[in-house]
């Protein structure tokens, strides 16, 4: 399940105790939700103080990494359920040839000037991506050519252009885009993982609004309960 939570004060607290909120059939029925709420709000004020001026910080806030969809499917999208699935299954047939070189490197680049030059990967390699690395079977699309251009990626630093492997699909008027740099090395947490905080833990972290005020995670939960949900204003689940 995918919840999205809201207000940047209290973000990492809201984040951390939807962990909290998720219940399951092995739960103990007599856990003290008061004490489980206080361990909690302890953790999330222990990680904002470990963040705030870490070397982890600041590496993030000059990064490209990439919060939102990194493939943008063509304008109008596909043309049909079978296409869509075929996507889904990245049944791709490849039927042309691909550019067989490039740049090295390439330029991310956000709104007010700042940019970031990042590796570039070549045309067969972000068709690799797509297919699998396997020759797709029924139903599936077909990639006649591909061209290097751009497309608008969501990041942690908002939305960013960037370079792009622009493939003609047969038969789609407009190209299949991929974004072809390479996001930044991962950052190590300024604080190691905690063992002893109540709940379940999240699964990842989905994309943040291109806003900055809010983020979706993918929220674990047991079969014996209706999923994660957050008291308080900040928060509201998808």
């Amino acid at each position: 399940m995918r919840t999205r939570v809201m207000r940047s004060v209290s973000l990492l607290a809201a984040v951390v105790a939807l962990g909290l909120a998720v219940s399951g059939c092995g739960d103990q029925p007599d856990r003290d939700a008061g004490g489980d709420a206080a361990v909690v709000v302890q953790r999330a004020r222990q990680v904002a103080a470990a963040w705030d001026g870490s070397a982890a910080a600041a590496a993030w806030r000059v990064a490209y990494q990439p919060m939102g969809d990194v493939i943008q499917l063509p304008r109008g999208g596909l043309r049909s359920k079978a296409d869509e699935q075929a996507y889904q299954d990245h049944s791709f047939v490849l039927q042309g040839k691909l550019p067989a070189t490039r740049p090295k490197d390439g330029r991310v680049a956000w709104a007010g000037g700042a940019s970031l030059t990042r590796p570039l990967a070549g045309a067969e390699e972000s068709y690799k991506t797509l297919s699998g690395g396997r020759v797709g079977g029924q139903p599936h699309l077909t990639v006649t050519g591909a061209k290097l251009g751009t497309m608008t990626v969501t990041t942690s630093r908002g939305p960013a252009t960037v370079p792009a492997w622009l493939f003609t699909v047969d038969d789609v008027a407009s190209p299949l885009k991929q974004a072809a740099v390479a996001p930044s090395k991962l950052p190590q947490p300024p604080l190691g993982q905690a063992r002893d905080v109540p709940g379940y833990p999240l699964n990842q972290l989905v994309k943040i609004a291109a806003d900055g005020r809010s983020v979706t995670v993918v929220a674990l939960h047991g079969v014996c309960d209706d999923g994660p949900a957050v008291e308080g204003d900040c928060c509201t689940v998808e």
